[in-house]
């Protein structure tokens, strides 16, 4: 329903000291924003998302191949070849190896910049963008 503007005005107060000690946490940590939040709403239970890092990464493989099969090092893979299921899980073990305290939040910044730079799609057009 419509909030009355008592209502908004206790909101507004209470979110700028939320943001206050999100930005407290931010320089005595480090770490940025979005992980000071993630973090919070993760140790709360509010987060219910069932967020897949390894469909994420599939497609990260796909933009960021020859970056990924160097990650392989010893493992030769043409880079026309086909990558199997087998040489997508090993460059996963070796990109959360080479990132081993970020590397959620890396694939996790990945999907929001690329939902957000491909602009409005259906579910069935970013089905098939995501197959691509």
């Amino acid at each position: 329903g419509h909030r009355t503007d008592e209502v908004n005005v206790l909101l507004e107060e209470n979110f700028k000291a939320i943001d206050d000690i999100f930005n407290d946490l931010v320089a005595k940590t480090g770490l940025p924003l979005q992980q000071v939040s993630h973090a919070y709403h993760k140790a709360c239970g509010r987060i219910h998302s069932v967020f897949n890092h390894w469909n994420t990464y599939g497609h990260y493989l796909k933009v960021n191949r020859k970056q990924e099969l160097r990650r392989l090092g010893n493992i030769e893979v043409a880079d026309a070849a086909q990558i199997t299921p087998a040489i997508r899980a090993e460059c996963y073990k070796a990109f959360r190896a080479a990132f081993p305290d970020s590397w959620q939040e890396i694939l996790e910044t990945f999907e929001q910049v690329e939902v957000r730079s491909v602009g409005p799609q259906t579910v069935s057009q970013r089905t098939q963008e995501l197959s691509k």
